[in-house]
């Protein structure tokens, strides 16, 4: 088996040469050269049988068994995915019944994106140097380590392997109520498709999610393919994080078919995290005892500093998750509906994210802030002085100074 590299489809430059090495048996390929492909000859070469296997992440086996008029030096199979840019090609084994047989070790560099369909073909060299292609097979490249099963329901298409009809049921159902309290945030909000992967283990995500090319936390949606990874592990806290992952990651996915990719990437990473835990039916118990603490030691984080991306330390994230869910959950309830559409309609815009509430709201994303801390974390009177303080004393004050104007305006005008 020969390294791998990248190569092109269809007619090149290097066609001789290719048959000249294949002549000589010395079609080795190094790793990283860049070798343009030949026109294949169609004829001398035909497939009888061909098959192909593998193991999720950890190798590809190809096998096929043809037949040629001349004998064959050298076989290669080539392979590729959508989005790749390039194609890997690998020498296999020459077998007796000419059968050529491919073993793939799959590491991070040649290994297609999970869920993804993949391209393969054959390539021959026979002893005269003509060269000989397939045509081209595929298969969608799954994560075979598991049996999954699945249930289309509306938009939602969920995969999981471990539950009975019930738990894929429950997830649907927080799936869809996600639906339902998004649009009551924002109601041009709307979901055409999502997948759901649901596995036990948080690793898997992990790998799912690396291999993927996307960031992941407890749950995480790639939403540009439509895909929401989450991880339930089994126990007593499962039915909870059901209603607190499937909606809050359901609703990253309705803001992104919604808006599309470029407003997507325009709403600050604060509002994006804030608007999809509204959608949660269960969240982060501690999380106003957090919060509390945080203001009572002036530990809040500055929302500004939230624009870009989230803290990566654990402590810090989970502040500034806590924070976002409840000063977005502060500012549609302070604002309506309309006020809060017309802050995300400042960002999608391109605004500054520091500037954009300004010309709505009179002031910038620093003063929303303050308004909310001093709304939440600032003590309220108690006792006669929560009374004297609810008493509109400056009303008062002036209706008696205008009480007390008039009547002497009348009793000078008497004595006239």
């Amino acid at each position: 088996m020969t390294s791998p590299t990248r190569t092109s489809r269809g007619a090149g430059q290097y066609a001789l040469l290719w048959a000249a090495l294949a002549c000589l048996g010395l079609a080795q390929l190094s790793a990283g050269s860049a070798v343009a492909a030949p026109a294949a000859a169609q004829q001398g070469v035909g497939v009888i049988e061909q098959s192909h296997s593998y193991l999720f992440n950890n190798s590809f086996t190809f096998r096929v068994e043809f037949e040629a008029e001349l004998p064959i030096m050298n076989a290669y199979v080539f392979y590729q995915w959508p989005g790749g840019g390039r194609s890997w090609v690998y020498e296999g084994e020459l077998l007796e019944n000419r059968i050529l047989d491919v073993q793939v070790a799959l590491d991070e560099s040649n290994q297609p994106p999970p869920f993804s369909e993949v391209e393969y073909w054959y390539r021959f060299a026979d002893v005269r140097g003509q060269v000989h292609e397939s045509a081209t097979y595929s298969f969608y490249y799954d994560d075979n380590r598991y049996e999954w099963s699945s249930h289309q329901d509306g938009p939602f298409t969920l995969y999981w392997y471990a539950g009975d009809a019930g738990y894929a049921a429950a997830i649907l159902a927080a799936a869809r109520q996600g639906v339902q309290r998004i649009q009551a945030l924002l109601p041009g909000a709307r979901l055409s498709e999502a997948t759901l992967r649901v596995y036990e283990d948080a690793a898997d995500v992990q790998l799912i999610a690396g291999r993927s090319g996307i960031s992941w936390q407890a749950g995480h949606s790639d939403p540009a393919a439509g895909l929401l990874l989450l991880a339930l592990p089994p126990g007593a806290g499962q039915s909870l994080e059901i209603q607190r992952q499937v909606p809050h990651e359901v609703a990253h996915l309705m803001l992104y078919q919604s808006l599309g990719a470029t407003q997507y990437a325009r709403l600050p990473a604060w509002l994006n995290e804030g608007i999809a835990a509204q959608a949660e039916l269960y969240s982060d118990p501690e999380a106003a005892a957090l919060l509390a603490a945080a203001a009572a030691d002036s530990g809040l984080l500055p929302l500004a500093a939230l624009c870009a991306a989230f803290p990566q330390d654990a402590a810090s994230a989970r502040l500034a998750y806590a924070q976002a869910a409840s000063f977005v959950g502060y500012l549609f309830e302070q604002y309506g509906q309309v006020g809060f559409g017309l802050l995300v309609d400042a960002y999608l815009q391109g605004s500054d994210c520091l500037a954009a509430p300004q010309q709505d709201f009179g002031m910038d994303l620093n003063g929303l802030q303050a308004e909310w801390a001093a709304a939440l974390f600032e003590p309220k009177p108690q006792g006669a002085a929560a009374w004297l303080a609810a008493v509109p004393w400056q009303t008062i004050l002036a209706s008696a100074g205008a009480a007390l104007v008039l009547f002497l305006v009348l009793r000078l005008s008497g004595r006239r």
